[in-house]
């Protein structure tokens, strides 16, 4: 279950990650490459970050109940999903790999759940993106 209504749960309030944003360039300004506010957007809005980039997102977090509940009522296949909703995942972080215990750190000093959800490998024509779920494994490239 949610453990709430449906009604409460879609209109919960959205983090505001602005703050966890500035302490994050405040200590490795350098080693990020891209920050990317998932909320009203899905896992794909990477693909419009850098050139020749394939993203590889295989360590996601599980999507909150209110996903498949979506999933179910609405038909839609998840692929889909993970285009239109932010899976749980409502920002993040492409940062240098010596960097992320610093950004994870930082991120958890605002009490907040921090994983790494991927990687980044050098692409061949453009970006493109691979979701690695428990829900099956999809691709994407920009539209």
């Amino acid at each position: 279950g949610l453990g709430m209504t449906v009604g409460e749960a879609l209109t919960s309030p959205t983090r505001i990650f602005a703050p966890i944003a500035h302490a994050v360039l405040g200590r490795v300004r350098t080693a990020v490459h891209g920050m990317v506010h998932n909320t009203g957007g899905g896992q794909t809005k990477c693909l419009s970050l850098g050139r020749n980039i394939r993203y590889v997102k295989d360590s996601l977090v599980e999507p909150d109940p209110i996903f498949g509940l979506i999933q179910r009522e609405a038909e839609v296949d998840w692929k889909e999903m993970y285009e239109d909703f932010n899976m749980g995942v409502g920002f993040e972080f492409i940062v240098d790999p010596e960097a992320v215990e610093e950004v994870v750190r930082t991120a958890e000093g605002f009490g907040i759940g921090v994983q790494v959800v991927g990687r980044c490998e050098r692409g061949d024509q453009g970006n493109s993106l691979v979701i690695e779920s428990e829900h099956g494994k999809f691709s994407y490239t920009p539209a």
